[in-house]
């Protein structure tokens, strides 16, 4: 799936016009949480989606007043009763969307968005601040800015942000979003804060069979996708149009001068136990938020005792998932490539805490085959 932050910059950029629907408040059952969010075009196409059914069509019909006469709107949803069988909600709920009209002649609008982009990059803890305006204001842009604790304090070229500044930093070390209002000038303003989340991306080490039918999936799950091979004629865009970066250099050098952190996915492929034993000695010095590794139980085991014959812990050694991937009797790459894609998700959804490597009856069956 494609990032929303990247969609709204190309289109601000191709000088398009866009809406960013936004849940800003969510009491009781909803199907998406607070800050779940989705863009909406002129012709009612969308990226993403805040739930679907109901709540998402009177979005979607509100949108096209938003784009006629160019001001942002609150949804304010209040489900219960018989109203509830036409949502996704279960047992109801109160949702609050905001609808922003976002146009790429509003001053300063393109860069807040491309400042975005760069931040994910980097992978900096920000938070992105909107002014909520509902009709006319008297106030004028910019009313979307990026809190970067480690730039240039703004407070005084954007007003509005100085009643909540001393709580933004409380918001962005929650990794929460917050929806905050004070009164500021005789009125009440309101601000909706979003911790910027930064992509959580794989990384697979190798360019075979496996990693061919494994990068589209990973990606439209919503990762960020990195493959890495020591052959140019395997690791190159044209094999790989989805993955964000392509590294090729030998395997033991492709890893200098790198740490994995809990954002980081490891997914080893590769085509022989040299090169696995060469990635897990570097990963494992880090702290990925996952590693697994294809192979036989064969396989599995003489790299295992590479590793604890240079001092890795037992403990160490089984953060990996091997064999990789869930127990569904896959057997073609594409089966293995969705089973993988399969465990990242659990992973990445349930935390390492819950979900502990190490129950071989979990996991797919592999043997070797040409990747």
């Amino acid at each position: 799936m494609k990032d929303i932050y990247h969609e709204i910059s190309e289109e601000l950029t191709q000088g398009r016009e866009v809406i960013r629907a936004t849940i800003i408040r969510q009491k009781g059952s909803s199907p998406r949480s607070q800050g779940t969010q989705f863009l909406i075009r002129p012709d009612g196409t969308f990226l993403g989606t805040i739930g679907g059914g109901r709540l998402e069509a009177e979005v979607l019909s509100k949108a096209s007043l938003v784009f006629s006469d160019r001001k942002d709107r609150i949804i304010y949803f209040r489900l219960k009763g018989e109203e509830v069988a036409e949502t996704e909600m279960i047992c109801g709920g109160e949702v609050d969307v905001y609808l922003e009209y976002l146009s790429p002649q509003e001053p300063g609008i393109k860069e807040v968005f491309q400042h975005i982009l760069e931040v994910q990059k980097k992978g900096r803890p920000c938070l992105v601040a909107t002014l909520l305006k509902e009709g006319d204001s008297e106030d004028q842009p910019p009313h979307k800015v990026l809190y970067d604790p480690a730039e240039t304090d703004f407070r005084e070229a954007v007003s509005w942000i100085v009643p909540f500044f001393d709580q933004l930093p409380q918001v962005l070390e929650s990794k929460k979003p917050a929806l905050l209002s004070t009164p500021f000038r005789e009125k009440e303003w309101r601000i909706f804060l979003e911790p910027l989340i930064v992509p959580s991306t794989v990384y697979i080490f190798g360019a075979g069979h496996i990693s061919l039918s494994l990068c589209p999936l990973v990606k439209l799950v919503g990762f960020r996708v990195v493959v890495l091979d020591d052959r140019a004629e395997f690791a190159n865009a044209q094999r790989f149009p989805q993955a964000d970066e392509i590294i090729v250099r030998s395997f033991d050098q492709i890893l200098e001068d790198t740490f994995f952190g809990p954002q980081a996915y490891i997914v080893i492929v590769t085509r022989g136990h040299l090169h696995d034993h060469q990635i897990l000695r570097k990963v494992l010095t880090g702290n990925p938020g996952y590693i697994g590794m294809i192979g036989s139980r064969h396989k599995r085991e003489v790299v295992f005792k590479a590793l604890k014959a240079e001092g890795f812990s037992e403990e160490r050694i089984r953060a990996v998932y091997a064999p990789i991937g869930l127990n569904i009797q896959a057997e073609t790459p594409e089966e293995i490539a969705v089973s993988i894609t399969a465990e990242l998700i659990m992973a990445r959804g349930q935390g390492r805490k819950n979900y502990k490597p190490g129950f071989e009856d979990s996991r797919v069956k592999v043997t070797e085959i040409e990747r």
